[in-house]
């Protein structure tokens, strides 16, 4: 059986305070580790430390963006603990879901990713048919994630070149050890983390292109 204390809640927030009042005390239920990566707020995230047990906020003072601020979240579980949880702090994912997320870490698998029941992008919508077809990951830009962190490499979290869901895609090609299982989203408090639907659209795009064509 797989303890808690060996499982980091990564959450990466900028300007979120609001949003982890109402978050955190849901997460505190379950008895877990937190990590809160602060890119660079200008609200009181920091001093969310004082109202919490188990949390642990690393204060970026520039932002390095949401993909590398998981990334960087990752780099700093990878050193304490065996496996790691990604979720938002827009409320989009229920923590609800943990004990399915530990259930399959028991069950020995590597990856373990949520599959939406709705996509916010056009673009997520098409590609995510094509990862589902034809490489049996069904929703490869969820950011509801279940990583086992020993399969994640230093050099690829370091590497500001490399996004998240390249590094997703490794992993999945390589150990062919993922579990796929559906959650209902709940409607985003707050604007996207990807900013504007041609914006987000376009950093995903490019994104997608990342994973099938570059090799890491």
């Amino acid at each position: 059986k797989i303890s808690k204390k060996t499982i980091a809640i990564i959450i990466p927030a900028k300007n979120e305070y609001l949003n982890l009042l109402k978050l955190l005390p849901k997460i505190n239920e379950h008895n877990f580790h937190v990590i809160i990566i602060n890119d660079g707020s200008k609200d009181n995230t920091k001093q969310l430390k004082n109202n919490f047990n188990n949390l642990k906020i690393v204060n970026l003072k520039k932002s390095i963006g949401y993909d590398n601020a998981l990334k960087y979240g990752l780099l700093k579980a990878k050193k304490k603990f065996k496996f790691a949880i990604t979720m938002d702090s827009d409320f989009e994912h229920d923590p609800k879901y943990f004990n399915k997320f530990i259930n399959y870490f028991e069950k020995d698998f590597d990856l373990v990713i949520g599959e939406r029941n709705r996509k916010n992008r056009l673009v997520e919508i098409i590609f995510s048919f094509y990862f589902k077809k034809y490489f049996y990951l069904n929703d490869i830009f969820c950011g509801y994630r279940g990583i086992r962190l020993n399969k994640l490499k230093t050099k690829h979290l370091k590497n500001k070149n490399i996004s998240l869901p390249e590094i997703i895609f490794f992993i999945h090609k390589k150990y062919r050890n993922t579990k796929n299982f559906n959650i209902k989203c709940k409607e985003r408090i707050g604007g996207s983390k990807f900013g504007n639907s041609f914006v987000g659209n376009l950093k995903l795009l490019i994104q997608i292109l990342g994973v099938i064509f570059k090799k890491i």
